[in-house]
């Protein structure tokens, strides 16, 4: 349940490609006259315009050019198809996101039976699931730094490239006053989100857990600034002073959206709220337009 087969299971990412080479070829074929009496195809769904969709492009393009180094964007929709994409595979500094990774390694030894969630961190008087809890909700370094050192970060990285996470890389002073030398892509966290909520990570327990921290959040600084009342958002931060992310589940009318916004080349830990502000209403009219729908 817990392996992945990276080929099967990761997004189409260019579904189009084989549209536009079908056209092509029908077009060739009309200029030379072999098919002057067949009728034009009737429109595939994967040309149909969503204005919805097209005007989040739109804002996503003015958006961009307002972060002073780059922005990163995967947003999904309820079925894991691809709506929006910038920069996808481009690494940017992880910041907290590494610890999305890391509860996947956590819980998934857990899954396992090689500890237990009742077990006491070393180093610390938390149990597994407080350090977990501690380190989603509330974005705590001490217990990410206690679960990756007890863990070992090269095997976290070895786990998570393992899993099909294969831009995601950490140093092995992770979590360490200072180092910020781990990276990962909004891909890379668009996927585990989609798998997460899929239940292809974990165990139900464990992917049940692991979705009720996201969901508890307390770091509602970014997206969320811009979400209506009537929306959720499960996500988690990542926060340094160059960058800035903020990525989870986005739940309206009974449809849930999976979203990743990664940003750098800030000045400042706050420099990027307004931006963010933005960026969630943007979010916010697209849900709710495509909920209206």
């Amino acid at each position: 349940m817990h392996t992945n087969t990276r080929s099967t299971m990761r997004r189409e990412k260019r579904p189009a490609r084989r549209v536009g080479l079908a056209a092509g070829l029908l077009a060739l074929l009309l200029a030379m006259g072999g098919y002057s009496s067949v009728a034009a195809p009737p429109a595939t769904a994967a040309e149909v315009v969503d204005p919805a969709a097209t005007r989040l492009q739109a804002d996503l393009d003015t958006l961009a050019a307002q972060v002073p180094g780059e922005l990163g964007v995967v947003l999904l929709d309820p079925t894991g198809g691809q709506v929006a994409a910038r920069n996808p595979d481009r690494p940017f500094t992880s910041a907290s996101l590494y610890k999305l990774f890391l509860a996947h390694a956590v819980l998934d030894r857990v899954d396992r039976g090689l500890i237990a969630l009742t077990d006491t961190v070393p180093g610390t008087t938390l149990t597994v699931q407080e350090a977990v809890d501690r380190m989603i909700t509330w974005s705590d370094n001490i217990s990410g730094a206690a679960l990756g050192q007890w863990l070992g970060w090269r095997e976290v990285q070895a786990f998570a490239q393992g899993q099909g996470f294969e831009s995601t890389t950490y140093d092995p002073a992770t979590g360490a006053a200072g180092t910020v030398a781990m990276t990962t892509t909004p891909d890379d966290v668009a996927d585990f989100l989609d798998r997460l909520r899929k239940g292809e990570l974990l165990s139900p327990p464990s992917s049940t857990l692991l979705l009720g921290f996201l969901t508890a959040q307390q770091l509602d600084y970014a997206l969320s600034t811009g979400l209506s009342a009537d929306v959720e958002f499960a996500h988690k931060t990542g926060l340094l002073i160059q960058v800035s992310h903020d990525a989870g589940l986005v739940r309206i009318g009974g449809r849930e959206y999976v979203v990743a916004v990664l940003t750098d080349g800030w000045s400042g830990y706050d420099d990027a709220r307004p931006w963010f502000r933005t960026a969630g209403q943007a979010i916010d009219a697209f849900v709710h337009a495509s909920a209206a729908a």
